[in-house]
């Protein structure tokens, strides 16, 4: 059977459409990409979003910029992505407490973290590490505890903002000791951490890459690692469990995401960049030497941790009675 001219142009628009949409992603990136990081310059997620945007740049052949946008514990740079056109030029350095702990915390959001973004790929986890000014007379979790528990209120701890793992983590340590432990938000974990350094804040629920080189110098003390793993240079200092507080262990994760909209052909051409480059020996020993295990994945797979994360801090977050209004 033959076909008009009309019924050939119809049958031929699909696959007309796979080649556009194949010729975007091989095309793709044409111009330098922007990465935003939602929070201050000089912590250690800052410095590993960096080593990833470098070799990431190096491996796709444009500039991968990162951007520091500060504010309300993530959202504003979030906004910034979520606002932006859905062509694969802006991405978003997406934290645990961005995409899994900020849409259960904030009250009144003006964007849908859970809806208004795709996920690209997870790219690493680090664990939590708890650290004090040298100067406090504590040595151990327990020590903490017992003056928490004795002196409601009188312990300060810093956190990279409302909400931040940095800030839950302190939370659940208040909620499996009974200590009394007053939190004090900052616009990052540098900030928060370099306080803690000065005297100004008596401790800190740091992310591990964060304080590895302070706690490596002696500027702050390490009480405990949250992972399984203790710290390769810093052995004698014990996980959370071993410590005698199993409830604290865990890991912080981050990731990349892109605003709703992007084209599939670009959100799968950039995982697939991401493998290869998150499976590089130097980018693997470099964000060990920080104090991070690089963690590739599939979209599905980093979607699905998304949402079983948002799920598990949302019950956090209830029990503790926790919320950040803008």
């Amino acid at each position: 059977m033959r076909l008009n001219s009309s019924r050939r142009m119809l049958l031929g628009l699909p696959l007309l459409g796979l080649r556009s949409a194949s010729a975007i992603a091989q095309a793709y990136p044409a111009r330098p990409v922007r990465v935003i990081l939602p929070f201050a310059a000089g912590g250690g997620t800052d410095v590993m979003t960096r080593v990833i945007a470098e070799h990431l740049g190096n491996r796709m052949g444009q500039r991968f910029l990162v951007e520091n946008i500060t504010g309300a514990g993530g959202n504003i740079g979030t906004e910034r992505v979520i606002r932006s056109a859905p062509d694969g030029y802006t991405l978003l350095l997406s934290t645990m407490s961005i995409v899994s702990i900020n849409p259960a915390l904030y009250r009144n959001m003006t964007i849908d973290i859970p809806n208004d973004l795709m996920p690209v790929s997870l790219l690493l986890e680090t664990p939590q590490v708890v650290v004090v000014n040298p100067n406090r007379p504590w040595r151990s979790l327990e020590d903490v505890a017992a003056a928490g528990r004795a002196a409601p209120r009188t312990i300060t701890f810093a956190s990279a903002g409302a909400g931040t793992s940095t800030h839950l983590y302190g939370e659940l340590f208040k909620h499996v000791t009974g200590a009394d432990i007053v939190h004090v938000p900052y616009r990052g974990n540098g900030p928060a951490l370099a306080d803690v350094i000065a005297g100004h804040v008596d401790m800190m629920f740091d992310q591990l890459p964060n304080s590895a080189e302070q706690i490596r110098s002696g500027r702050v003390r390490a009480l405990a690692v949250t992972s399984v793993e203790r710290m390769s240079f810093a052995p004698d200092v014990p996980n959370a469990a071993e410590a005698g507080m199993p409830g604290l262990m865990g890991t912080s994760w981050s990731g990349m995401s892109a605003p709703r909209g992007t084209p599939p052909d670009i959100i799968a051409h950039l995982n697939a960049e991401l493998q290869v480059v998150l499976a590089l020996p130097e980018l693997k020993a470099r964000l060990e030497q920080l104090g991070a295990t690089a963690r590739g994945s599939t979209v599905q797979a980093y979607g699905e941790l998304v949402s079983t994360e948002l799920t598990k801090w949302t019950a956090v977050i209830r029990a503790a009675n926790l919320s950040a209004n803008q």
